[in-house]
């Protein structure tokens, strides 16, 4: 899985979208597939963080969807089974990326620290801003 720290909380996007996030997302190749009542698709590429992902797609369901989502993060593992709500939708380019924005629904303890392992083996210690500042501070 490739994958790129894209702290969107900072800098020029901040003005945009303003500070929604606790945690920056990682842009990755992702693996997996996004299942609601109204649509089927399968994830190729994204964003993912603790809370939820960005599914890049032409065709995104409306906000307040439910849906599944099941993510390979490893391929020695099985796929996760997250329950998901659209919590952004964008079909137009001129407005952002085209695709929406999931929330994760009660992410249980031991997918959250399958999520948050990959997060460090892709991103490094920028994927958990406020944990590097304070392992900074200590000269760790």
């Amino acid at each position: 899985m490739s994958s790129t720290v894209v702290d969107r909380r900072l800098g020029e996007l901040r003005n945009r979208t303003g500070v929604r996030r606790s945690y920056p997302r990682i842009r990755a190749s992702l693996s997996g597939f996004y299942a609601s009542s109204e649509r089927m698709l399968m994830i190729k590429e994204g964003d993912l963080n603790l809370r939820g992902t960005f599914i890049k797609t032409s065709a995104p369901d409306v906000v307040g969807t439910e849906a599944t989502v099941r993510l390979l993060l490893t391929e020695d593992a099985p796929m996760l089974r997250i329950p998901a709500r659209v919590v952004w939708s964008n079909q137009d380019p001129n407005r952002g990326p085209v695709g929406m924005g999931l929330r994760f629904q009660s992410l249980e303890n031991w997918q959250r620290k399958r999520v948050a392992a990959v997060l460090i083996r892709s991103g490094g210690i920028a994927s958990f801003p406020a944990l590097a500042k304070s392992m900074g501070k200590k000269g760790v």
